[in-house]
């Protein structure tokens, strides 16, 4: 039998196989706002590299130990470094003098300290701050202050956040990434995020998610350091003191209270610290997470390659009499062997696919024909799957970043579009197709007013002619209105691409007209409703042909009214082979 795929080797593709499978109650229950992340360094690649901190930090340390005017504050400072390293002080005391990265000892300093990092942190200055090593030898501010664009894990979270599928995020990151992503894709308006690091921020206005910056944040600290320096909490002194410090006890409680209420799943974040353990223990003696859990899904979701030492004691701290009855279960049940990034956009996927089938099944039902959103359904599923296919780096690169920006504008561009006729006034942002959970979009008359059950019919439709070797499907060949959504081509020798619209209503349409969209004569406009059919005089077809397709290898401009095809077709049969001849390429 194969190995199951590493974290590393695991495709997106397969991540959706897993959230169709073993992991679907997980899939659905994100789905319906059930889980709150819990995200930590892991999904934070950009943010200033550990080991060149602590390296800072050590060269601060060792600058001042060997300066005769502070030698005598510094040079204990330096040596507990030392011994944090396993390195005896005076079997190096030769190279005081040098920087630490001209040492022969370097990698080993670095990666024996980065696993104290917290304890590197909590070394003293006397006469100074207990921070100092933070604050000052390391200038945090300073190594945040130019941070890299929000990447794939952060702007799939800000989606999630957006469609509503996630309303709670627990960071025990400093920086601003994820906030940097919400400002992006939300198109700079406020209040979508509601970030806590002080207790007053509590009492500030909801947002749709809230942001719990448990360890701080360097943004805030950085902006106002007399409020919010304290906040930063990274050493062991810190670490161990936060679950009893007053400061902290708003936060505590909050972070409990996630911890009791929302099922977590972890992106990033080892656990490996006692304050956080300290919250799932205090979790459970409030209301304890049931093991086993079926039908439900398992309380916790681990994004790891491995479960890490701190995540099982999470599971035996959570579970008690249940987790020593059968670990491995425990243990296969919240493994999600894939890293957050292709977990995230797995997720993405997974529910704007679902949102489009719910939206279209309701449209259709309420036609009477529901037997043909079941033919529909699997298309849905393909398309997104086929989209899945897509989520690889970029060569030269490691992550799915560049991916996920074209993704998220190719999105928009195309749901703006059938929605209002028009491009997204910002092509960096994201257009959400509705902030209800699956759950509720049953009750969500905005969204199923606006059409998108027709949109799913559209897609799928598309994908139908895709999938049967018709024609090809791909982005635009510009970014001007007159490109469309997307190019669609003709699966023979000769043809040529052609702009594909899918509008809502007659009047996008005409808007659309109107500023030029169509003027290459040459474009496909798939419309939701039967209006522009009906406009056109209700002939078999909406579509206006001024050339022979033989001899020029274009066709004109061609109008295909889903209302038309839905009204008078009573199978998914007949409704796939109308759209076929409706569609001339």
């Amino acid at each position: 039998m194969a190995l199951a795929p590493t974290a590393e080797q695991i495709t997106v593709q397969e991540v959706l196989a897993k959230f169709e499978a073993e992991f679907a109650p997980v899939a659905r229950a994100v789905e319906d706002g059930e889980f709150a992340l819990w995200v930590g360094s892991g999904i934070s690649r950009q943010a200033p590299n550990l080991g060149n901190l602590i390296e800072r930090a050590f060269d601060y340390l060792r600058e001042r130990a060997v300066d005769p005017a502070t030698a005598a504050n510094y040079m204990p400072a330096l040596e507990e470094a030392l011994v944090l390293a396993e390195v005896e002080p005076a079997s190096v005391e030769a190279q005081f003098g040098q920087a630490l990265a001209a040492w022969p000892q370097h990698d080993d300093i670095i990666n024996r300290l980065w696993t104290n990092y917290s304890r590197v942190l909590d070394i003293r200055i006397a006469g100074q701050d207990a921070d100092f090593v933070l604050w000052e030898a390391i200038d945090v501010r300073r190594a945040f202050e130019h941070p890299a664009p929000p990447a794939a894990e952060h702007l799939c979270i800000a989606v999630l956040i957006l469609e509503g599928a996630v309303q709670a995020v627990a960071s025990a990151n400093w920086d601003g990434f994820i906030e940097a992503a919400i400002e992006r894709v939300s198109n700079g308006v406020p209040g979508v995020l509601q970030v806590v690091v002080d207790p007053d921020q509590l009492r500030g206005p909801v947002g749709r998610a809230r942001l719990l910056k448990f360890h701080g944040c360097i943004v805030y600290a950085a902006r106002e350091p007399l409020t919010f320096r304290r906040y930063l909490t990274g050493s062991r002194t810190q670490i161990m003191d936060w679950p009893e410090t007053a400061a902290f006890a708003a936060m505590r409680n909050e972070v409990v209270g996630l911890a009791t209420t929302h099922k977590t799943l972890v992106l990033g974040l080892s656990i490996q610290d006692n304050n956080l353990q300290t919250i799932f223990a205090r979790a459970k003696e409030v209301h304890a997470w049931p093991w086993p859990c079926a039908p439900h899904a398992p309380a916790h979701i681990f994004c790891e390659n491995t479960i890490q030492q701190g995540q099982r004691d999470v599971l035996r701290l959570s579970y008690g009499d249940g987790y020593n009855h059968d670990p491995a279960a425990v243990h296969e049940a919240t493994l999600l062997r894939a890293w957050g990034e292709k977990v995230l956009i797995a997720l993405v996927l997974k529910l704007i696919g679902d949102k489009l089938t719910r939206l279209m099944e309701l449209s259709l039902n309420a036609m009477g024909k529901g037997p043909i959103a079941a033919v529909l359904d699997p298309l849905i599923k393909s398309l997104r799957d086929d989209i899945a296919g897509l989520a690889v780096p970029v060569p030269g690169s490691k992550d799915r970043t560049a991916f996920t920006n074209l993704a998220i504008a190719l999105w928009s561009r195309m749901l703006s579009l059938f929605r209002g006729g028009v491009l997204p006034a910002n092509p960096e942002a994201y257009e959400a197709l509705t902030s209800s959970t699956l759950n509720l979009i049953a009750a969500d008359q905005n969204a199923q007013a606006m059409g998108l059950g027709r949109l799913g019919v559209a897609l799928a439709l598309l994908q139908y002619g895709r999938a049967a070797g018709h024609w090809q499907l791909s982005q635009p060949t510009s970014s001007d209105l007159i490109s469309g959504a997307m190019t669609a081509k003709a699966s023979r020798p000769g043809a040529v691409n052609r702009p594909l619209f899918l509008v809502k209503s007659a009047t996008d349409a005409i808007a659309l007209q109107s500023d030029g969209a169509f003027a290459n004569d040459n474009a496909i406009v798939v419309h939701a409703d039967d209006t522009w059919h009906r406009m056109t005089g209700g002939s078999a077809s909406a579509r206006r042909v001024r050339a022979a397709p033989g001899r020029t290898g274009r066709v004109g401009e061609i109008h295909v009214s889903l209302g038309d095809l839905l009204s008078r077709c009573g199978d998914a049969v007949m409704l796939q082979q109308e759209f076929l001849s409706e569609m001339i390429l």
